[in-house]
């Protein structure tokens, strides 16, 4: 479906959905409004601990989103200098954990193409009490700054000319034919008439309400907490991925990061702590100390129905609602808004690199 009222994006949110579709968007030949709360990226993008995932935490239970995810990192392997990634990472077997889910793991790797190899006895810092792992696989994971990664693609879509609008309030939304006039609070008062691209994150159903779309939805959140230990390695668990299952080393500790616990207003509840301290009981010699957390918003929506399994993306009412499953897949929803929109897939590895 080609939008034909004019060749403008107002895509609203600059996180990895917003910023892949304004750069896709621009190179296609758009013109391109970028819309963002915050005095830069500040959304849930912005608030994670850093993993472009394989796709291996997923097979086993969801080997679709396995294949995406795969495709997807191999692309990113193309664009990320060595500076500014990590490769590798150990997914643990522990010895409470049944062999069935782990042979159906394995057996997902092999099938999709997820590399891997079992390591006997690797050193991975930190106090980890190996006698309670029965096995270590390998597994090629990406892992990154991700506001160094926003800053870096928000630079390269300033330079290819498209208009960044930070502070950005959205006063006045009115329907016009094909799209939306849109009075946008910034330093000055500007109207804007476009399609809009609304790429907000959990944000995404007020944004909706403004532009008379009723948005169903359920939201999450990921409670990223630093320990102050001093883990090497990114280490994650072979079983469906769940609460506390992945454990990743930074500059300033290691973050454990539960995924998909109840929305709690962006606080760490005590639960969440209750759970956190049983695995860190059976996984450390010593309970390391929590020196702090971030936490980031996550959201599942039911409507409109999405046009992506895995991602979520929808056409609605002249606007377009896009949501990433997963923080790699930027580009695969960036092309598929090129295809609604009937534009080029121009964003490619190289248009990525920057000299």
């Amino acid at each position: 479906m080609r939008y034909s009222k004019a060749d403008r994006l107002i895509i609203i949110g600059s996180g990895i959905t917003g910023l892949m579709t304004a750069i896709n968007a621009r190179l296609s030949g758009l013109d391109v409004y970028l819309l963002e709360k915050g005095k830069r990226p500040s959304g849930s993008s912005t608030r994670i601990a850093g993993v472009l995932h394989s796709g291996a935490r997923f097979a086993g239970w969801d080997d679709e989103l396995a294949k995406v995810c795969f495709e997807e990192w191999k692309w990113w392997i193309s664009v990320l200098g060595k500076e500014e990634k990590k490769i590798g990472g150990y997914f643990l077997k522990t010895k409470t954990e049944s062999d069935q889910y782990l042979e159906s793991w394995l057996s997902s790797l092999k099938n999709i193409g997820i590399p891997f190899t079992e390591v006997e006895n690797p050193y991975v810092g930190g106090d980890i009490k190996k006698e309670n792992i029965d096995r270590f696989y390998f597994v090629p994971e990406i892992q990154i700054s991700a506001r160094k990664l926003l800053n870096k693609l928000l630079g390269l879509a300033i330079n290819l000319g498209v208009n960044y609008l930070p502070s950005s309030v959205i006063e006045e939304v009115e329907r016009k034919e094909g799209g939306y006039r849109i009075t946008v609070r910034n330093k000055d008062m500007l109207k804007l008439e476009g399609l809009p691209v609304i790429s907000s994150g959990i944000d995404i159903p007020k944004v909706a309400k403004k532009f008379g779309i009723n948005v169903t939805s359920k939201v999450y959140q990921g409670s990223h907490i630093l320990l102050n230990t001093d883990l090497t390695d990114l280490l994650e668990f072979v079983h469906k991925p769940g609460t506390y299952d992945l454990l990743i080393p930074s500059d300033l500790g290691t973050f454990i990061t539960p995924t998909l616990v109840p929305y709690n207003g962006l606080t760490i509840s005590e639960e969440e702590f209750a759970g956190l301290n049983q695995v860190l009981k059976n996984l450390f010699e010593i309970e390391p100390e929590v020196i702090g957390y971030m936490i980031a918003g996550r959201i599942s929506i039911s409507s409109p129905d999405s046009t992506l399994k895995g991602d979520y993306l929808a056409y609605t009412q002249d606007a377009i609602l896009a949501w990433s499953n997963n923080y790699a897949c930027g580009k695969r929803l960036a092309y598929a808004i090129a295809d609604i929109l009937g534009i080029k897939k121009a964003l490619t590895a190289a248009s990525l690199i920057s000299d």
